[in-house]
Formats: C-alpha cells, structure tokens, sequence
C-alpha cells in the first residue's frame, strides 16, 4: 500500500463518518439535535430547516473530501480543512464570547484530531508525489 493510498484512505474514513452525520441530520434530525446541544425542534419549518441547512452542507462539504480521496485531488479536499478549521474556529469565538460549558472540550476534540489527521493525509499524499 502507497502513501497516497493510506492518506486516500484516512480522507475516506473522515469523509464517511462526517458524510452519516448529515445523512443523518437529513433523514432523523430529532435523534442528533440533542447531541449537538440543540435542543428539540419541533416544527415542520424548523425540521426542514435542521434537514437542509445542517444535514444538507455537511453532505456535501464532506461528500467533497470523498470524490478528493477518490481521485487522489487535494483540491476537492481542501473544503473539509476549511470547514474544520471554521468549526474550531466558531468554538473558540463561542467559548471566549460566550463562556465556557461543560460539553466545550468534547465538542472541539473531535474536529481538531480530524483536522490534524486529515493534515497527516495530506503530507502522506505529498510525500509519494514528491518522490
């Protein structure tokens, strides 16, 4: 297995999880609002609301990273960095803006290890190119 297999293949797993997260967001918003500290939601508009601007993005964002990991082009990867890093980066506003709460450092663990992963993926795919 090359470099820029395995890094392919770490974007893949990222993608994918982030992927059933929207999908889900899409198709049950009711059992993940609560985990994202959303509350309830339970109007017809809201739901929809919750299904297209949420579930919907992060399908796409991350549906992106996949056909990146695909086609081993980091230009189509580059949107779930970004998004990543505007999602730690609204943490860290919130957190300083809003104040600190008790859920604040399992909800910023989880992008920042995909972020540094996804960032050892990319130097995988680089080296292999290099060489």
């Amino acid at each position: 297995m090359t470099k820029t297999n395995i890094g392919r293949g770490i974007f893949a797993i990222i993608a994918l999880f982030f992927m059933g997260n929207g999908l889900i967001l899409m198709l049950n918003p009711t059992s993940i609002l609560d985990h994202m500290l959303l509350g309830s939601v339970e109007s017809v508009s809201g739901l929809s609301s919750i299904r297209a601007l949420l579930g919907g993005a992060i399908f796409a964002t991350w549906a992106s990273v996949l056909l990146g990991a695909i086609k081993a082009n980091f230009n189509y990867i580059l949107v779930g960095v970004i998004n990543l890093s505007a999602v730690i980066f609204a943490r860290l506003v919130g957190y300083f803006v809003d104040g600190s709460f008790t859920e604040f450092v399992p909800m910023i663990v989880p992008p920042i290890v995909a972020l540094f992963l996804m960032l050892i993926a990319r130097k995988l795919m680089t080296d292999s190119i290099e060489k």
